[in-house]
């Protein structure tokens, strides 16, 4: 009975040693080492920021010094690709004014140059983007990339191209593919432009002076232009003349995800009128139409997307269009089999069918169907001279966007394969 305090003793002591009553510090557990996350390299950056739907539009990129964001694009159909460098400073010094200017040059030695100042559109802080090519919509192009910006933006621009390597192969639908020459273009174009946004609306309109020049072409494997055909056979080739212009233009636009649409519907519409300072030679309206319709096949995995397309350009009597103006199709906007700028007169139809199916979240296989026509006027067109290509096309797609595409063509005439930054339509 004497021992029972002493085992009491022993007990308290024990149990206050353990919780730290006896004077000394408990043995802390030893800590488990936090993981030091691996650095990404440039090229997984790079991949991720391009793949990320969530990168905030208000965010500047990654790679710039400064005002200045270097890229490479593809200026036109046949230029090969080009470094290009922007400055870009938008709403500069809290103004609310932005200013914009770039410069590329090709592999083939293309020469782009533009700049803007005033309220420019864009999104977020990210760059401006225009229409560089000889094959776009003018001047819808610029309104369906620029469509989604809200507000309204009143600005100046100016524009110098240098294009050395144009292809040509005759006027009208019975042009051939073993007449084809080689033309250098450069080219003006000094505007002003007012855009605005209402809803689902975007409305614009523009005024400037256009000054284009024709001159011997650089690719030696073709003849030059003035060597195979003349004034009676190439309006403008050796009469180029000074423009004046006017343009009102609109886009619908309601479509779910423009840059990776699976439902809905876009409508854009444009009138342009040109005028020759010089005299009445190259007078003439044209009157741009492009429609676009996307339609789920039970499920967003499963999408039908249709355009039709209407480029018609109508010169006053005693007047013509210059060639290098007309609407023409082949290279990477419409009949992507065929060669660039293959076909070309003063009206054009065309229309493209794709059946899109998603193979992974970012992947797309395509089916493509594409179809059209040049003719002098309407009352020429004729259904069944119309010029047809197909094929098949992977994408690499977020949700939000298409990235890339790997398209190949087949018409009647070759195989294509057209690489391009974003969707086809």
């Amino acid at each position: 009975m004497r021992r029972f305090p002493f085992v009491l003793v022993a007990l308290w002591v024990a149990l206050a040693s353990s919780s730290g009553f006896a004077g000394e510090d408990p043995i802390a557990p030893t800590p488990t080492p936090t993981p030091v996350p691996e650095r990404e390299g440039f090229i997984k950056r790079a991949i991720h920021a391009v793949m990320n739907d969530e990168v905030d539009p208000n965010a500047r990129s990654a790679y710039r010094w400064g005002p200045f964001e270097p890229r490479a694009e593809i200026m036109s159909s046949g230029a090969g690709p080009a470094p290009v460098l922007h400055l870009w400073a938008p709403d500069l010094g809290g103004s609310g004014l932005d200013v914009h200017a770039s410069g590329a040059y090709s592999i083939y030695g293309y020469q782009y140059y533009d700049a803007q100042f005033g309220r420019v559109p864009y999104v977020g802080r990210r760059l401006p983007r225009t229409g560089k090519g000889t094959t776009d919509l003018f001047p819808l192009a610029d309104l369906e990339k620029t469509a989604s910006v809200p507000g309204t933006h009143v600005y100046v621009s100016a524009r110098h191209r240098d294009y050395p390597r144009e292809d040509f192969y005759g006027v009208g639908p019975y042009s051939q593919a073993a007449n084809r020459t080689d033309y250098r273009l450069r080219d003006e174009l000094f505007e002003g432009v007012m855009q605005t946004r209402v809803s689902h609306l975007s409305l614009m309109a523009r005024a400037g002076l256009m000054r284009p020049s024709i001159h011997s072409g650089t690719d030696s494997a073709f003849p030059d232009t003035s060597e195979t055909y003349t004034e009676q056979t190439a309006p403008g080739l050796t009469s180029t003349s000074d423009f004046t212009h006017l343009s009102a233009a609109a886009w619908l636009e309601l479509r779910d995800q423009p840059t990776n649409p699976q439902r809905g519907v876009s409508l854009g519409i444009a009138v342009s009128r040109f005028d020759d300072r010089h005299a009445s030679a190259y007078q003439f309206t044209r009157v741009v139409v492009d429609a676009r319709e996307y339609v789920p096949l039970g499920s967003n995995r499963h999408v039908v997307a249709l355009r039709q397309v209407a480029f018609l350009d109508t010169p006053d009597a005693g007047s013509l269009v210059p060639f290098y103006l007309q609407p023409n199709f082949g290279g990477s906007t419409f009949l992507r089999g065929f060669g660039a700028t293959r076909y070309r007169d003063n009206k054009l139809l065309a229309v493209a069918a794709e059946y899109r199916l998603a193979l992974h979240k970012n992947i797309q296989f395509a089916l493509i169907y594409e179809a059209g026509e040049v003719s002098p006027t309407m009352h020429d067109f004729n259904l069944n001279r119309l010029k047809q290509d197909y094929g098949v096309g992977i994408r690499l797609k977020t949700v939000k966007r298409i990235v890339a595409r790997l398209d190949v063509l087949h018409s009647s005439e070759r195989t294509r394969v057209d690489f391009k930054l974003g969707p086809s339509f």
